[in-house]
């Protein structure tokens, strides 16, 4: 039975959040010989859709036109201005009619901005692109936001993290449905990982710190992250404040919403990772300018945030410049 997959475009999407999952789909009919996917884009009112490229797509239909076939799989595409995006009740009711009514339903990207505001994520571990993945949970408490996960797959439920995640979802789909070969087989014909190595965050740039709470704890972080060398616990961050480990613990997260062991380790991270990018130092040496009394403590912090090793991390952001 042909399946019909649906990726709803809203105007100024981000073309590669339909267009990635699309030819992944494509190339499944390719290897196959025959239609196993019929692929549709859905726009809200106008069949012409301005991409944040600029680029045009022209989709099949509207999202109010009922579908002529049963719908297998539909999928919210993204966009950068996807936060400020106001749907309209009657929107939101016509993406949840067309959700509960496929086999499997999801988002790319940001799209899970807008899939939230149906509430058909509510009490779902879902993912989005890391720089949103704070704004959706803030909106939507209920529901669980992994900004780590490239795709996650949950009952019906398919999201998948920023852009080009979008095609790891849609591997991910194909294996479900025809097995792991013909999924392997796609991945080496669009020269694409199988299974990604890592989580989204190794590709989060946030930069500088941002510092938050109260003046003094303003002053502490500045302070830590231009010693973080000497920082080997939060008892040091303890007593250049001043205060007891468990007050220190207690206004920290009450302020700035983590730990102070689980922001030290943040920043120690940040700086191993800038060192790792734009420096010859050996990992032994960004271990222990990083704070850090081994390497393998290095290794294990790492891959508890970013899931893949310092070695493998300066292997793919190395600048190959130096």
């Amino acid at each position: 039975m042909i399946k019909t997959i649906q990726i709803l475009a809203i105007p100024g999407v981000q073309l590669l959040d339909v267009s990635g999952p699309l030819d992944v789909f494509a190339e499944v009919n390719q290897q196959m010989g025959r239609k196993i996917y019929q692929l549709e884009v859905v726009a809200l009112e106008e069949l012409k859709i301005v991409t944040s490229s600029g680029i045009c797509l022209l989709a099949e239909k509207c999202l109010e036109q009922p579908p002529q076939l049963a719908i297998d799989t539909f999928l919210v595409a993204g966009a950068p201005d996807m936060a400020e995006f106001s749907p309209s009740a009657s929107l939101l009711m016509s993406i949840t009619d067309r959700a509960l009514n496929s086999r499997r339903f999801g988002s790319v990207c940001t799209g899970a901005l807008l899939l939230a505001a149906t509430g058909l994520l509510e009490g779902h571990r879902v993912t989005t692109h890391w720089a949103v993945a704070e704004t959706l949970a803030s909106r939507y408490p209920g529901i669980q936001v992994d900004a780590d996960a490239i795709y996650i797959a949950e009952g019906p439920l398919r999201t998948a993290a920023g852009v080009t995640s979008g095609l790891d979802l849609a591997l991910m789909m194909v294996e479900e449905d025809l097995g792991r070969e013909v999924a392997m087989d796609v991945a080496a014909q669009l020269v694409m990982f199988f299974k990604r190595p890592g989580g989204q965050m190794q590709f989060s740039r946030s930069g500088k710190t941002s510092l938050s709470g109260r003046s003094a704890l303003q002053d502490l972080q500045r302070w830590a992250t231009g010693n973080l060398e000497s920082i080997n616990s939060i008892k040091s961050l303890a007593e250049h404040l001043g205060v007891s480990t468990r007050h220190l613990t207690r206004i920290f997260t009450q302020e700035i919403g983590l730990t102070p062991g689980d922001w030290l380790e943040q920043e120690k991270i940040n700086q191993a990772r800038y060192l790792l990018e734009s420096s010859e130092l050996s990992p032994k040496q960004i271990a222990a300018k990083c704070g850090y009394s081994s390497i393998d403590i290095l290794r294990r912090a790492f891959q508890r945030q970013l899931k893949v090793s310092p070695a493998q991390y300066r292997s793919y952001f190395k600048n190959k410049a130096d």
